[in-house]
């Protein structure tokens, strides 16, 4: 009897938890892998969201780069238009952590909450001096570090996928040599051309 009384429990668990976690439904925050020349650069972050009422109502992001790589954190730019009516904040997280930044956003009213979204969330935009950095996700799932959330209290678990930069190859020196004597025969061509009629 006893047995039995366990493994009804047990089964209860599973069967409470399967449903909970259908209820919850799907979250997932990737930084590109995007492949630019040195300047400044907008890298995407996007999101793709599946979730049930109330949906999600807060986003905090703490992002980690090599600082040797992407020289300054500029700005968060072109956040999408259903964050409009949340409140951002974002900057540098603390001079002892050079190379690191946090975003947060969070909905003030519920019907503000994103139940499905599948977009750029935002860009953020950097000084890049060339190279290779990777573009991570801090302590996911984790209070404190990278979440989503139903509210400030109730998370949500989460996907965060990190991303990159890779300098992009310089156009070889034979193609501009080209591009320039193309665009010298058109121009003496089309000279000609208007001097023969």
């Amino acid at each position: 009897m006893k047995r039995q009384a366990i493994l009804f429990i047990a089964l209860g668990l599973i069967f409470s938890y399967s449903i909970k976690a259908q209820e919850v439904g799907t979250v997932t925050i990737t930084i590109a892998d995007v492949i630019e020349q040195p300047g400044i650069v907008n890298i995407p972050v996007s999101a793709d969201i599946d979730v049930a009422d109330p949906g999600v109502g807060s986003i905090e992001l703490i992002i980690d780069y090599d600082t040797g790589v992407l020289t300054d954190f500029l700005n968060v730019i072109n956040i999408a238009p259903e964050l409009s009516a949340w409140g951002p904040a974002w900057g540098v997280q603390d001079p002892a952590d050079p190379g690191q930044f946090k975003i947060s956003f969070a909905a003030a009213d519920t019907d503000d909450y994103i139940t499905s979204f599948s977009d750029v969330l935002f860009y953020i935009q950097f000084d890049y001096a060339g190279d290779y950095s990777d573009i991570s996700f801090v302590n996911t799932n984790q209070p404190g570090g990278s979440e989503v959330g139903q509210d400030g209290a109730t998370p949500i678990d989460a996907d965060f996928v990190d991303g990159s930069i890779t300098q992009a190859p310089p156009i070889p020196i034979a193609l501009w040599s080209l591009l320039i004597a193309f665009g010298l025969i058109s121009f003496f061509k089309l000279r000609r051309d208007r001097l023969n009629r």
